[in-house]
């Protein structure tokens, strides 16, 4: 019995990897839909901060972080933008919550998309 658990855990992983990377790539696919300049921005993010593109789900704390101090009040309409695309991506309903940051939207989303899985 114990084998089987243990097999099918293993069976698991490589989709739930596979997952978690389709979901990262559907979230730098809506940063890059919504900040037009998103690679110039993302390589400056990269070279100059703890920000790093495969840490995105991970991390989104740090993507949040840096965006506000790159752009300022201007950030948080630009997250707004980020998650509404992002979500109709994975087919998740959008509402906002004034209580909500950038990063709870992300891990909520994380943990309903690969929760099947």
């Amino acid at each position: 019995m114990a084998t089987e658990v243990a097999e099918s855990y293993n069976l698991d992983e490589p989709l739930l990897c596979k997952k978690k990377e389709e979901f990262r790539e559907y979230l730098m696919e809506s940063i890059e839909e919504v900040l037009s300049f998103s690679k110039v921005v993302l390589n400056f993010l990269e070279l100059n901060t703890p920000f790093k593109c495969k840490e995105i789900i991970d991390c989104p704390e740090v993507f949040s972080c840096e965006l506000r101090d790159l752009f300022g009040q201007s950030a948080a309409g630009i997250e707004d933008l980020i998650i509404e695309r992002f979500f109709n991506k994975i087919d998740k309903k959008y509402v906002k919550d004034r209580d909500k940051k950038f990063e709870d939207y992300i891990k909520e989303a994380l943990k309903g998309y690969t929760d099947y899985y």
